[in-house]
């Protein structure tokens, strides 16, 4: 015991060593990147770059904008601090292209991603850090995409059920809704009327565990990152634990849907389908547990682990994209007349054919709707570029000139991009113009896939090989929900200013506790 006690001031002089030496590496070192470049809104001196790393906690679109002023528009790569995942190497984007073609095994994208996410640590540990249950995932989402159009009318359906269930059928008064709760049980409902069927798809219990599944994900991740890679497997299966909770409720609803059908429709082979066999995104993981041996039914099964997984990318990147976009609406001086030429343009779409009726296609024809959620997107997207991880043991050479080494984090950045007034011409680019894609070259105007599509101005989902997977799938759910909502309801004009988005490093929610007035439209 004494022996012990004597030790106690050395563990505790190491320990507060070890905690100087780790506070000096996130917030003041170069953490190995070259001092030739400069931090972004830093003058270069010891406590100005201290400043601009601490700015990556609640001013991280601060220091893209300055970045990007000072440093990109004059052909110069900057470093862009982050206390949370380690600085990244910010490049011109004249080099995109170059960033786009290094092989994978230099830099890494996917890397970068499962960093981002810490998905070693988070995500049930079943599917992003696995490069075969990725491509697997990836070629999923790619046939749920083609399938929609045999979908719609469900996914329609249910928009209707869920906005009678959510918003009421008063057409005389406003009324008042929570948008964030509203929006993300409303896209839970649509979601989950693809992916499971009814009746499960209107199950409290399922709707709430699915939708608060992986509700504080980036937050986990960023604790996640900030913890001493020593330490991270004792922490993080308590910053996960409330994800584990909510993913053993919805298991526990799903288990029951499983069974009954595997005992309904055996295993479900693909060879001899039955005619009556749901052909959703729940049946196709089962075939594929089956074909692996691995029992769907047992608990907690890999079946329904990707399920979680699937609807968290889902439902709270489409959740959280249709409020910011009804936000914009609510609060822009246009709002009357938005609601209008979405209306009208909706009217269209829903008189058309009954074969042709809220296909793919005829959606992709509605081009004012189509600029109004991609300038809501450009303004308040998820994706900030591309940024790739150095994997290469030798590190990589820049094509401006500094050498980075193993480990260090590479890219190209969106924010300056979408916010320049030389690419984005008409109204300011930081404030929503909601038509401003319509005045584009006459081409681009042919078909409305602006929403889902990548270049190296619009970089809303990424771009190039690892460009989100999913935008395609979420591009006509959007849609669908927008036009329904603009068809049966008003939303009413909000003359204040638009409330601006708070950020948490990389991360800015809508603003919380915002509230929208809607009102039934007379049939």
């Amino acid at each position: 015991m004494a022996t012990f006690l004597d030790s106690l001031p050395w563990l505790a002089a190491v320990g507060l060593l070890g905690s100087l030496y780790y506070l000096w590496y996130r917030i003041f070192s170069y953490q190995g990147i070259p001092k030739s470049l400069a931090f972004a809104n830093s003058d270069g001196s010891l406590f100005s770059r201290a400043r601009s790393s601490l700015g990556s906690v609640f001013e991280v679109n601060t220091l893209l904008w300055a970045g990007y002023r000072d440093h990109s528009k004059k052909g110069r790569a900057y470093i862009l601090p982050d206390i949370f995942t380690g600085h990244h190497v910010i490049l011109p984007s004249e080099h995109l292209q170059w960033l786009l073609k290094q092989p994978e095994n230099v830099l890494s994208q996917r890397e970068s991603n499962n960093e981002f996410l810490a998905a070693k640590h988070t995500f049930l540990n079943c599917v992003a850090a696995d490069d075969n249950e990725w491509k697997f995932v990836v070629n999923l989402i790619k046939t749920m995409t083609s399938q929609l159009n045999n979908q719609t009318e469900d996914a329609i359906d249910e928009i209707h059920a869920a906005l009678d269930d959510l918003w009421g059928n008063d057409t005389k008064n406003w009324k008042q809704v929570d948008l964030f709760d509203v929006s993300l049980e409303l896209v839970s409902r649509v979601v989950s009327r693809i992916f499971v069927g009814l009746p499960l798809c209107r199950e409290p219990t399922y709707l709430a565990s699915s939708t608060k599944f992986a509700k504080f994900i980036l937050i986990e991740a960023l604790l996640a990152q900030l913890t001493p890679k020593p330490l991270r497997p004792l922490l993080a299966p308590f910053l996960a634990h409330y994800d584990w909770i909510q993913f053993r409720r919805m298991d526990r609803c799903v288990n029951p849907v499983i069974r009954e059908r595997t005992e309904k429709f055996g295993k479900m082979a693909e060879e001899k389908p039955d005619a009556d066999q749901p052909n959703d995104l729940l049946s196709r993981l089962m075939k594929e547990s089956f074909r692996r041996n691995d029992d769907p039914r047992r608990s907690q099964s890999q079946t329904t682990k990707l399920l979680a997984v699937l609807n968290w990318a889902a439902i709270q990147v489409q959740g959280i994209t249709l409020e910011n976009t009804l936000i914009d609406i609510a609060h822009s001086p246009q709002s009357a007349e938005i609601q209008h030429q979405l209306r009208e343009e909706a009217l269209i779409a829903d008189s058309a054919e009954p074969s042709v009726r809220w296909t793919r296609v005829q959606v992709a024809k509605m081009l004012k709707l189509d600029s109004v959620l991609t300038e809501s997107l450009r303004l308040w997207g998820f994706s900030h570029g591309v940024i790739k991880v150095v994997v290469a043991k030798e590190g990589v050479d820049l094509p401006t000139g500094e050498h980075i080494p193993y480990g260090a984090k590479v890219g190209v950045g969106s924010y300056g991009l979408h916010h320049d007034e030389e690419i984005y011409s008409g109204e300011s680019p930081f404030t929503f113009d909601p038509f401003r894609f319509l005045n584009e070259k006459a081409e681009a105007q042919q078909s409305g896939t602006k929403f889902a599509s990548t270049s190296g101005t619009y970089m809303a989902f990424s771009h190039g090989k690892y460009a989100c997977v999913g935008r395609f799938f979420a591009n006509h759910i959007l849609k669908l929900l927008l036009s329904q909502i603009t068809l049966r309801y008003d939303i009413k004009p909000d003359k204040s200013p638009r409330p601006q988005n708070p950020w948490f490093s990389y991360v800015s929610p809508p603003p919380i506790g915002y509230k929208i007035s809607v009102r039934r439209r007379e049939e």
